[in-house]
């Protein structure tokens, strides 16, 4: 723990997960800020939409994690919580994600959000016809430690199967279903039990969340004092013209008005993404 007296020693934060996150933010959260943090019993986040797809993910993902932070803190009666959501996208260029991990203190009125997006380890989405390439698909995965999901489509009928965990169930399964000719993708399951690279990124947001609370604001005290947005700008070293690229942070306060800017070290943009070099 920090030598400065953190304001949540002692206190108990609620993670809304039902995939062991609370595992995840519990180190960080113990020696920065001396607080405890716990999933609660009998949460569904399911109903706030699946990665595998068969509940639709409708909200954003601000929405989504700010309605399960809220979900835990009513079935705990605890004033302070916490709640990631990750989202994948699919390119020419391989499969991107961004996590973002929100945490909520209803007595200070604070909300602050952590963000980190990046490109995904893992493969994206693929047809299977047989089931040397449905086993080839599990390894390139790197299953069982990172778990797969089986979309098997037959008809209009499509069957999700999200547990498994041998290959021996999974050849099985797989026969099975090209035995009654049915259509077979394999994608990666990115719930956070299930995928030790999502895991990763997650602890990675709650140790920079932790820090963050543990930092007060010069002006008011309220902790949680941070990154809050950045400034583009940065000037074509050719030409001078202001590009997309980012000039500065701009930290602040979850309470109140208090901001200060933090130039970055690049004082120039490349010319290659400058849109008047490069258009």
């Amino acid at each position: 723990m920090t030598n400065t007296p953190s304001p949540y020693t002692g206190n108990t934060i609620v993670f809304a997960t039902m995939h062991g996150k609370e595992n995840l933010a519990a180190p960080a959260f113990a020696e920065q800020l001396g607080a405890i943090v716990i999933a609660p019993d009998h949460l569904d986040t399911d109903q706030f939409g699946t990665f595998a797809g068969d509940i639709p993910r409708t909200l954003s993902p601000l929405a989504a994690a700010t309605e399960k932070a809220r979900l835990g803190m009513q079935l705990t009666g605890l004033p302070r919580g916490l709640a990631s959501e990750g989202s994948f996208r699919s390119s020419l260029i391989g499969v991107g994600t961004t996590e973002i991990l929100l945490f909520v203190d209803t007595e200070r009125g604070i909300e602050l959000l952590e963000r980190a997006s990046g490109s995904s380890p893992l493969p994206a989405a693929g047809r299977v016809k047989t089931l040397n390439e449905a086993l080839t698909a599990a390894d390139a995965l790197g299953f069982p430690e990172q778990g797969l999901l089986l979309h098997a489509v037959r008809g209009t009928t499509i069957d999700i199967h999200k547990t498994i965990s041998t290959r021996t169930e999974l050849a099985e399964l797989v026969t099975r279903c090209l035995d009654n000719e049915t259509a077979l993708t394999i994608l990666p399951d990115h719930r956070a039990h299930r995928s030790p690279s999502r895991a990763n990124r997650i602890q990675f947001l709650c140790v920079r969340m932790a820090l963050r609370l543990a930092t007060p604001c010069p002006t008011c005290a309220t902790p949680g004092y941070g990154l809050i947005d950045v400034e583009t700008g940065l000037p074509c070293v050719a030409c001078g013209t202001l590009t997309r690229g980012i000039a500065a942070d701009i930290h602040g306060c979850g309470a109140c008005t208090q901001k200060q800017l933090h130039p970055r070290r690049e004082t120039h943009a490349d010319p290659a993404t400058c849109d008047h070099c490069n258009p």
